[in-house]
């Protein structure tokens, strides 16, 4: 932990302590801060770093082993009673403090602790506020994290070249036979992921969040491939691909309005950078949005346009976000998220994503840009 940077932000903020407090695992942002996510947690514990002096931790006696050598002190409770009092005690001379915790729930990514703990602390007369402002600095990367990310990327754009082959020798192919060629291509480079990738076919790819079926490619039908992927210990590369069997015109319109979209998000956030200024999440899908609107497919827009990557690869940080929630967060330099605007009509699906990385100097495309229909 960069715990002295950690202090320079909280006093910046005018924060007098950041509050990490998690029931065993229900806060995931809390212990991907403090390096525990690998650790079997099932109490409570309250990890406080003040704007100056030493952090301290507070965990149930039968944990404490668990826990690694973080800065600071530490103490155990055993009793309800005992974690309340340890926690005023830990609390006392402390005014505003930070925690996982955005106003109005606004951002639910970070609304991590719960409302009965929000109660207990404002009853002990404190201010709180949220942690974003500190999160940024555990969200954005560093030379080999961004490393790791294009290892991963350069994973899935072979494991996409090779299922796009196997649909040309194999065009009566089902979803699942060519989500099986996609795992194949990703653990022989030793990439993991959460879930396996998505691969719909035709109406199916009008659904954002389908599970491949026994559903066969049929002529006049999109495939959709989604696919995302890390290097063990890394953090995660994320692409959608569109091809088509002699797909519609409808479908080539439509995916070159997902494009235009796309490239102007990008471009909207290289502008501001020159300009000096960090966009916010939100602005960001705005744009996007304010394109496909324009060209008369409101109607079928169903998901923000982008999100951030990290360990995760629904990433904690700032997603570029105005429709399924607000996301006011800028776009500082080290992050790195998805732009990902979907069309889902009636028949079909299309969707464009590349990942996109900040430098100090604006936005790296760090996949491949899709410019038109794959034809099978």
């Amino acid at each position: 932990m960069e715990l002295t940077r950690v202090q320079e932000i909280l006093r910046e903020e005018r924060l007098d302590a950041w509050l990490l407090l998690s029931f065993g695992r229900s806060n995931p942002v809390a212990l991907e801060v403090l390096a525990l996510t690998h650790l079997h947690l099932t109490r409570r514990f309250a990890y406080l770093i003040p704007q100056e002096g030493e952090p301290l931790l507070l965990c149930h006696a039968i944990e404490e082993s668990l826990f690694p050598l973080l800065p600071g002190k530490r103490r155990t409770y055993h009793t309800w009673r005992g974690y309340l009092e340890a926690l005023s005690e830990l609390l006392e001379g402390q005014r505003r403090i930070a925690l996982e915790y955005v106003p109005g729930g606004l951002i639910p990514y970070l609304s991590r602790v719960d409302g009965g703990s929000l109660d207990l602390l404002r009853g002990m007369g404190l201010e709180l506020t949220s942690s974003w402002p500190l999160l940024l600095l555990f969200q954005t990367w560093g030379e080999e994290k961004l490393k790791s990310h294009r290892r991963a990327a350069e994973g899935l754009v072979a494991a996409k070249d090779r299922a796009l082959a196997f649909l040309r020798q194999n065009p009566g192919s089902t979803e699942q036979a060519v989500q099986a060629i996609l795992i194949q291509a990703l653990e022989e480079r030793g990439l993991v992921f959460d879930h396996p990738p998505m691969v719909a076919f035709g109406r199916n790819a009008a659904n954002p969040h389908h599970a491949p079926t026994e559903k066969v490619l049929e002529e006049g039908e999109v495939v959709l491939l989604d696919l995302w992927a890390k290097e063990k210990g890394g953090v995660y590369a994320d692409i959608t691909w569109m091809a088509g069997l002699r797909p519609p015109e409808a479908a080539h319109q439509a995916f070159q309005a997902v494009v235009k979209a796309r490239d102007e998000a990008i471009r909207f956030v290289a502008e501001a950078y020159r300009a000096g200024r960090y966009p916010k999440g939100y602005q960001v899908d705005r744009v996007a949005r304010g394109l496909l609107e324009g060209e008369g497919y409101g109607a079928y827009l169903r998901h923000r346009t982008g999100h951030n990557l990290g360990e995760e690869v629904h990433g904690s940080g700032p997603h570029l976000d105005d429709l399924e929630t607000h996301d006011f967060r800028p776009l500082v330099p080290g992050l790195a998220f998805t732009v990902e605007p979907g069309l889902y009509l009636p028949g079909f699906g299309v969707r464009t994503e590349v990942n996109v990385y900040l430098h100090p100097t604006g936005p790296e495309v760090t996949t491949p840009l899709q410019e038109a229909l794959t034809l099978l």
